[in-house]
């Protein structure tokens, strides 16, 4: 059975050349696993590469003489991968075709061995290992499923077929269909999946995680043992932000019975100065490279008079993408057109394999019925109004608007009306919504969760390691939850960087199971935001 090596390039992989593996880079180090494979199964090594990226791909390969095929695209997306497999494949005279990304450092052969032995025992068309940290495993495909899949996304997936090829691409497409192929899983003895690790150099914060994994003590080429050793280290599972809540005004429109009052005020009159916020976005750029900035973690983000300019700022930069969380209320066709143009004059946002949105909105409802809007939100009668900043932003940005309930005991008699209508494609969110669990602030607010979610067993918090919130002011506090209770830096006068190293102790507090009180109150360590 010839096998032919996909190494997959892409511009989008923001570091996969960097030389920080003793000298090679994460490129070099996936030559290396399609040479150990070659060593073994008589494999050859092929490269799939951008424009933007071939020319480097190229020269590594001259450099270390490598005699890999090379064919490249101006653009690769899905209908072109799997005509171009398939036609390699036809060319190559391959059965099968093992795919993976060329950032991934830790391309594995023992797992590699496992999924071309299955692939081939059962007659397999398409066989992937599930379980493990996403990085460590090829897929393997039959050269003839490649020509089926390339006509699929030609024709009745052709919608699929246009879309940028990301790193569950194959996946996505074959799962359309799921039930025409015969498919082969490889299941790890752990699930690593809750750990949500990517080891590839594709985003900075990857890039880290990868770093630190290789810097290690590992005995030996196990799969699970490099597996265990990556989820049991800190500096892996806390690398930079990546998504970053920020007040830029504490003035609400409506107050909320599940939101603090020391953060929101009615007759707020704080703004962050728009010079302050335009040098913050220029700081979270420099420090995390890639993030979801969400405006505003309190307050009315819409209520600033430079609104439309923050949004600007943030999606000026290429690699950042904006949430809006808003109770409606300031919404207007002025502003939604103006923010609709800086997203159309805009590229998307691609990077490190993954196609992330560059604006999501959220409007806060919380209700079914005017009267219940009413309740939860103060006495205040405005339901009509959120319900139809809804359908007016739907118009300007279709499939990014999330109507939002936060689940309570107060209002837990409407979830299942909110849940069947705005799960609806025909509604005016086109079935997009978002159920929010309820949230105490660490104690500070009365319980009303209606039910229990939390994990059987406590997980290190992700936001402690994921998410940096930071106040109009430019204090930056431990977490959303503790709100003011505990000022950790200022992002005005510090470096972000020094900031996020003094939440690294707490990460590995809670990898032991020991927490500050106010952690020990909190239920979100187990909730995520991107």
């Amino acid at each position: 059975m010839k096998t032919l090596v996909i190494l997959f390039v892409s511009s989008n992989s923001l570091h996969i050349f960097d030389d920080i593996f003793e000298g090679k880079s994460s490129f070099e180090r996936s030559l290396d696993w399609a040479e150990s494979v070659k060593k073994i199964t008589g494999s050859e090594t092929v490269i799939f590469a951008d424009s933007a990226s071939k020319n480097e791909a190229f020269s590594l390969l001259e450099k270390y003489g490598n005699k890999a095929s090379c064919y490249y695209e101006e653009e690769w997306n899905v209908q072109k991968l799997f005509e171009r497999l398939a036609a390699v494949g036809k060319e190559k005279d391959a059965e099968t075709i093992l795919f993976a990304w060329a950032d991934q450092p830790f391309l594995n052969y023992e797992i590699t061995e496992k999924i071309l032995s299955d692939h081939e025992e059962y007659s397999a068309e398409y066989t992937f290992a599930d379980g493990y940290p996403d990085g460590l495993c090829p897929e393997a495909l039959n050269t003839g499923t490649c020509r089926i899949l390339s006509e699929l996304a030609n024709t009745v997936q052709k919608e699929t077929g246009e879309k940028l090829v990301t790193r569950t691409s194959i996946f996505d497409l074959i799962k359309t269909d799921i039930n025409s192929f015969e498919i082969e899983t490889v299941i790890s003895d752990e699930d690593y999946r809750s750990f949500r690790l990517h080891l590839n150099c594709g985003t900075k914060g990857n890039m880290i995680a990868c770093r630190e994994l290789f810097n290690l003590e590992i005995e030996n080429d196990s799969i699970e043992e490099l597996s265990k050793k990556a989820v049991s280290c800190e500096r892996i599972l806390k690398t930079v932000p990546a998504y970053y809540g920020i007040q830029i005004t504490d003035r609400v429109n409506v107050s909320s019975i599940y939101k603090p009052a020391d953060c929101e005020k009615l007759d707020g009159k704080t703004f962050m100065p728009l010079s302050d916020f335009k040098k913050l976005i220029k700081n979270i750029t420099a420090f995390s490279e890639t993030a979801v900035v969400s405006l505003s973690a309190w307050g009315e983000a819409l209520a600033h008079p430079d609104f439309v300019e923050m949004v600007r700022t943030v999606l000026s930069e290429p690699e950042l993408s904006v949430l809006i969380e808003t109770d409606g209320l300031c919404v207007t066709e002025q502003i939604a057109s103006e923010i609709k143009q800086i997203t159309d004059s805009i590229s998307a946002r691609e990077s490190g394999g993954e196609v992330r949105e560059k604006i999501y909105w959220i409007v806060t409802l919380d209700s079914f019925t005017p009267l219940k809007y009413a309740e939860v939100h103060g006495g205040k009668d405005f339901y009509q109004k959120a319900f139809n900043s809804v359908s007016l932003l739907e118009k300007y940005f279709p499939n990014v608007v999330y109507p939002q309930f936060t689940r309570m005991n107060e209002n837990e008699s409407e979830l299942e009306g909110f849940f069947r209508f705005w799960s609806e494609k025909q509604s005016p969110s086109a079935g997009k919504l978002i159920v929010q669990k309820y949230d105490t602030f660490c104690g500070a607010l009365p319980e009303r969760k209606p039910a229990d979610l939390s994990p059987l067993e406590r997980n290190p918090c992700w936001h402690i390691r994921r998410d940096m919130n930071i106040l109009v002011d430019g204090s930056v506090t431990f977490c959303r939850s503790c709100v003011k209770n505990k000022i950790i830096g200022n992002a005005f006068s510090e470096k972000l960087e020094d900031i996020w190293k003094k939440l690294d102790s707490e990460v590995k507090c809670h990898m032991e199971n020991k927490y500050l009180d106010f952690c020990r109150k909190c239920d979100e360590y187990y909730t995520f935001n991107f």
